[in-house]
């Protein structure tokens, strides 16, 4: 897969004559698999490719998180009238940890935690009847509006992590504020991992 476009797998293998049904759900899904490729390398160990691939999951997947906040969610919302996705509220506490724990230095502490995040948040979206393919089916009429909004999507500025305590204690509060343990984060000056 191209590491340079998070849907290449998915626009290799998509025919011309494709319906609308599924193209929403073949780009999201595509980007997590590019962030998930991303997040393995950056996790390899120390060295130059290993930082520039943290680099490129933190930008990338706090642009993922953006479509989903400004541009999925909110469309799916008019599709039901103004009433929220039941999986919305639980979305934006993921999105909110995964947010935060961008903030935070690569270490394997924050990998794992990242790691638990997603693999908890993403099967809400993929899973059969899950929030991607619900989207696609409240949205319907205004499919390709929406997925040019996607694709086009700008990239969201990132800041610098910040090695300090007490924004470890801060990220660690919103993580279990989204119901996760608390102990997928070990401190900085705890014993080597």
């Amino acid at each position: 897969m191209d590491s340079r476009d998070p849907n290449a797998a998915a626009k290799s293998t998509m025919p011309s004559d494709q319906t609308l049904r599924g193209r929403l759900y073949k780009f999201m899904a595509g980007e997590h698999a590019w962030l998930d490729n991303l997040l393995a390398e950056a996790a390899k160990g120390a060295g130059a490719a290993s930082a520039e691939s943290y680099r490129r999951f933190r930008e990338g997947l706090l642009r993922h998180i953006s479509i989903e906040e400004k541009i999925l969610l909110p469309a799916a919302q008019r599709g039901r009238g103004g009433t929220p996705l039941p999986l919305a509220e639980k979305l934006r506490l993921d999105h909110g940890a995964l947010a935060a724990l961008m903030m935070l230095p690569p270490s394997v502490s924050t990998f794992r935690a990242v790691r638990a995040v997603l693999d908890a948040h993403n099967p809400l979206e993929e899973r059969p009847g899950g929030v991607y393919e619900q989207c696609e089916c409240l949205i319907e009429s205004e499919l390709d509006e929406v997925l040019l909004q996607c694709e086009t999507a700008p990239r969201v500025p990132v800041s610098p992590w910040v090695d300090s305590s007490k924004v470890f204690v801060a990220v660690k509060r919103v993580l279990v504020r989204a119901g996760y343990d608390e102990a997928l984060l070990i401190s900085p000056g705890a014993a080597p991992e």
